[in-house]
């Protein structure tokens, strides 16, 4: 929805999707340091980063460590709410969005749990829940952008307003009706969102 006013990269992380397989998932630093060496090999000195979900956790580590290189921040989703601490709240947090997103979104994480595994899947959920946003939120320099679908009960409106209250410089949205996965079930709605944030 994007790519016809800005330049779209999408990395594929490791362990995820067609990227190598290590046999344990990746620390959020780690992956953080990927996305880095990723975007040094494509020549990006600088770049607007949208991160969905957990990938919010590896955005505000990129963001930290390497913060010339990051213009804006766009954290859709932000997972995973405190309040929430253990696998099995997650799951049932995870299952009722599964009743609220775009039915074509089953198929999306079943592939993505195939290919992510059931080690690395239970090690990644236990590695976001394990990531400890509220020292670190303060610390970012650039415009943040956080959004969240209404309906999204991984990312609720208390746990994103807190999000947007420890950043210096945030904002929140709300995507009426929304679940969590916004970038794949409201697109267009996020799309507007975000171009709305950039050309502010």
């Amino acid at each position: 929805m994007l790519a016809n006013d800005y330049v779209i990269y999408v990395p594929d992380l490791p362990g995820h999707g067609a990227s190598t397989k290590p046999k344990d998932a990746l620390p959020v630093h780690e992956q953080a340091e990927v996305v880095h060496a990723w975007m040094q090999n494509l020549g990006l000195e600088k770049a607007v980063v949208l991160a969905n979900s957990y990938g919010c956790e590896i955005a505000v580590e990129l963001a930290l460590r390497y913060p010339q290189m990051v213009e804006r921040l766009v954290l859709t989703g932000p997972a995973s709410d405190p309040a929430a601490p253990t696998k099995f709240q997650q799951a049932l947090r995870l299952f009722w969005d599964g009743i609220l997103e775009n039915n074509k979104m089953y198929w999306v994480l079943f592939v993505d749990m195939l290919e992510l595994g059931w080690h690395r899947g239970m090690q990644t959920t236990q590695i976001m829940i394990d990531y400890d946003y509220l020292p670190r939120l303060p610390l970012l320099q650039m415009k943040t952008l956080v959004a969240r679908g209404e309906n999204d009960p991984l990312a609720p409106q208390k746990w994103c307003e807190q999000v947007v209250s420890l950043i210096p410089d945030a904002k929140l949205v709300v995507v009426p009706k929304g679940p969590h996965n916004i970038n794949f079930s409201s697109p267009n709605e996020l799309a507007d969102l975000v171009a709305q944030f950039l050309n502010d």
